[in-house]
């Protein structure tokens, strides 16, 4: 068909015959061409075709930001067989109720990692073969060098791979309950890169750093597949530090990267962020938390950053929603920017229907990055997608309001709003507030169990360096909030508790802060 849909394994093919010798990936190992790593991928996709890895088949990968994850990504799609990145923080209970949902065949895994993943296959009760990157390999695991030494062949018994085709199953962040495996088709995949290489104007000169993990669909497909569509290059490091993070930055004269809002952090506190300038970086995109004005201030003041920073939402179901122009970060406190090409976005009620500009309701989104269906859980797709006139739109299960200039802006999650004497008090705002208070480093509203209001507002606080949080202090942070809406209670903390993409998570907080309060009332009583 002239108008067939191309697959991730296309993206590759077309990049590497339209420019062979620029420089796809540089790493620890050095730098590796374009014709050079689909060579690779060829080679890679031979091996596991031979293993007999068909079409459908669920074929996992636990590594660091390295070479060899690019190369499974780009290999495993090329038989028709679907990618289960594994989050390397993972327990291996999580790990094993993963692997094991997905019914992987296959598991390309780092050596450092091979505990985790004997340990999890165990536990799963599976059979799983693996292949391991690295010089300690046992006998019944079978080398990646080897796997990569073979001679190319088979190719055209491999099976067409079209657009429609699942390409891969990522697994939400698991906040709130036990991941999903959301299923991507291939022209998702690809859309979602086409559109964001258009948003932050990839040519074949970006140089893009991963910083944030890439078993994370946002990094690898927003950025690393947008990279490997406009034949630009991926700098890659196993490991990287807050040290050696600003040292690439500046050694690489990097002009792309994905640093989200707990990154940032600790690139600032760095003792080597002083008198830094990364003048190259044009694209330092933030997401997967919220960003403060105040935050992103510093950053562009600290880096000397030629076009600030740019805010950005995105869910793994649906990936790149919004952007918010770095100049709108202060003048609209709170927006996560416009739609993204390609997506579109309503406000929700379910009495109401659809609101206009300036209401309050769930975040609904549509566009053709979306991901297909939960793996074995239509309750959940069911859940998740909703019908409106004839046309399908995803629940994200945020909160939001749409202003008359068409920003969005997130209030909260469905399930974490707050119910204090009957009125709906949305964490978003709150947090916002109370993030401009000089003490204040990182903070998080949970609702508390009380028994006359039914749920009261706790701040749990990270606290700047030198600074002492004074709840009365705190509270003025919030003069232009409902009196209702300001927290009773503070608890100082020395982190927050987050997952592997710096998102909260509410319910270890909502934890920590009631036994942190039970034992302060408890030791007031005794006193």
């Amino acid at each position: 068909m002239l108008n067939r849909a191309i697959s991730v394994s296309d993206v590759l093919r077309i990049t590497s015959r339209a420019t062979p010798k620029s420089i796809a990936i540089f790493d620890e190992q050095g730098s590796l061409s374009y014709s050079e790593f689909d060579k690779i991928v060829d080679r890679l996709a031979t091996r596991l075709w031979s293993l007999g890895v068909a079409k459908g088949d669920k074929v996992a990968y636990l590594l660091w930001n390295q070479r060899e994850l690019l190369q499974s990504y780009f290999a495993i799609g090329r038989i028709a067989a679907l990618t289960v990145p594994l989050n390397f923080r993972l327990s291996v209970e999580e790990m094993s109720y993963q692997l094991a949902t997905a019914q992987c065949k296959v598991i390309i895994v780092d050596e450092d990692l091979t505990d985790l993943a004997t340990q999890a296959i165990n536990l799963a009760g599976s059979s799983i073969l693996q292949i391991v990157v690295g010089s300690e390999v046992k006998a019944d695991q079978i080398a990646f060098s080897d796997a990569i030494g073979d001679d190319v062949r088979d190719i055209a018994a491999f099976p067409v791979v079209k657009g429609e085709d699942d390409s891969g199953i990522w697994f939400t962040s698991g906040t709130t309950g036990r991941p999903k495996g959301a299923v991507v088709k291939h022209r998702s995949a690809v859309a979602t890169a086409t559109f964001s290489a258009m948003s932050y104007g990839f040519t074949s000169e970006v140089r893009a750093l991963a910083v944030a993990p890439l078993f994370h669909r946002g990094p690898m497909e927003n950025i690393a597949l947008a990279v490997v569509l406009c034949g630009g290059t991926n700098f890659l490091f196993r490991k990287l530090s807050a040290a050696q993070t600003l040292a690439c930055l500046d050694k690489y004269k990097i002009n792309t990267a994905f640093i989200v809002p707990t990154m940032a952090w600790q690139l600032l506190s760095d003792p080597g962020s002083k008198e830094r300038a990364f003048p190259y970086l044009t694209n330092w995109i933030s997401a997967s938390a919220p960003l403060p004005a105040a935050l992103g201030e510093q950053i562009c003041e600290a880096f000397k950053l030629p076009n600030g920073v740019t805010n950005a939402y995105g869910i793994t179901e649906m990936l790149f929603v919004s952007k918010c122009p770095p100049a709108m970060l202060s003048k609209k406190p709170g927006t996560v920017g416009l739609p993204a090409p390609g997506a579109q976005i309503i406000i929700y009620d379910q009495t109401r229907g659809v609101l206009p500009a300036g209401e309050v309701g769930e975040i609904l989104v549509s566009g053709p990055t979306a991901f297909s269906h939960y793996l074995n859980n239509d309750e959940a797709t069911q859940a998740a997608i909703i019908d409106i006139d004839g046309s399908l739109w995803y629940r994200s299960g945020d909160v939001g309001v749409i202003d008359s200039d068409g920003y969005l802006a997130i209030k909260d999650r469905l399930k974490d709003m707050i119910i204090s004497g009957g009125e709906n008090i949305y964490c978003a705002e709150v947090e916002l507030a109370l993030s401009e208070h000089p003490a204040v480093r990182e903070v998080s509203v949970v609702g508390v169990p009380d028994e006359k209001w039914g749920e009261i507002v706790v701040a749990a606080v990270v606290a700047s360096s030198g600074c002492n949080m004074d709840l009365g202090e705190l509270s003025k942070s919030c003069g232009n909030l409902a009196g209702y809406k300001r927290p009773r209670e503070v608890v100082c903390l020395d982190e927050l508790p987050k997952n592997s993409f710096g998102k909260v998570r509410k319910d270890a907080l909502r934890k920590i802060v009631l036994e942190k309060l039970v034992n302060t009332r408890q030791q007031l009583r005794a006193s």
